[in-house]
C-alpha cells in the first residue's frame, strides 16, 4: 500500500489513511453478507467507519460512537448504504462510495425519512482501497437534503450536487460550536402512518 500524499487533495477535505489491520478486519467481518453487492457495501461502510470514527473521537468529540452495533449495521448494509455515528448532541451518517467522481452525494431515502435513522449531517466519503485512503469531500444537513435535494423514485434516494455541499469539514465543527441552535433537521412524517397502510 502506498502512503497518501495530502498535497494531492483539496486542503479543505479530510483525507485519512487506511491501515492494513482495518482493511483485513473489515474484509473478514463482511464475509457473512447475503450476496456480493451487500458484501462489498458492508466492506466499504466498515472501512469508512473504522477509519473515520477513531479520528473523530481523537480530534473532535471523544463521546462519538457507532450508531448501531456491528450486527445491526450489517443488517442495514444488506439493503442500504450508510453508517450512523452518534455524537454527544447530534448524529452523522457516513455515505461511502468507491467512485472517484465526486459530483454528487446520493443518500438512500431510509436515512432521510425514517425518523429513528435521520441524522443532522451526511458526509460524502470516497473510499480508495488501492491508494489506501478515505476522503471526506463534502457534507450536507438533513434540512438541505430534505428541502433542496432531487428525489429519485427509481432508486429511492436524495441527491445533491457537489456545489450544493459544504466541502470543508471544519465548517461543520465550527458551526456546531458557534451556532448550536442551527436547524439541521427537517420535519419527517412518522413511519408508523406509512406502515399501517401497507398491511
Amino acid at each position: 500500500m502506498t502512503t497518501v500524499n495530502p498535497s494531492l487533495f483539496n486542503p479543505t477535505q479530510l483525507v485519512l489513511e487506511l491501515n492494513e489491520t482495518t482493511i483485513n478486519q473489515a474484509w473478514s467481518d463482511s464475509q457473512n453478507a447475503a450476496n456480493d453487492q451487500s458484501r462489498w457495501q458492508n466492506y466499504l461502510n466498515q472501512l469508512a467507519l473504522n477509519t473515520f470514527l477513531p479520528w473523530l473521537q481523537t480530534e473532535e468529540d471523544s463521546s462519538a460512537q457507532a450508531g448501531f452495533d456491528l450486527a445491526t449495521h450489517a443488517d442495514i448494509w444488506e439493503v442500504v448504504n450508510g453508517t450512523a455515528i452518534n455524537l454527544q448532541d447530534a448524529k452523522l451518517v457516513l455515505i461511502p462510495t468507491e467512485a472517484e467522481d465526486s459530483s454528487e452525494l446520493r443518500v438512500s431515502q431510509e436515512w432521510i425519512d425514517i425518523p429513528e435513522w435521520s441524522a443532522d449531517y451526511y458526509l460524502a466519503v470516497q473510499v480508495n482501497i488501492d491508494a489506501g485512503y478515505i476522503r471526506v469531500w463534502g457534507y450536507a444537513t438533513h434540512q438541505q437534503l430534505k428541502t433542496k435535494a432531487n428525489f429519485s423514485h427509481n432508486d429511492r434516494s436524495y441527491t445533491l450536487t457537489d456545489d450544493e455541499l459544504i466541502s470543508d469539514i471544519d465548517v461543520l465543527w465550527v458551526a456546531r460550536e458557534l451556532c448550536p441552535e442551527e436547524v439541521t433537521q427537517a420535519e419527517v412524517e412518522p413511519v408508523t402512518a406509512i406502515a399501517a397502510t401497507q398491511d
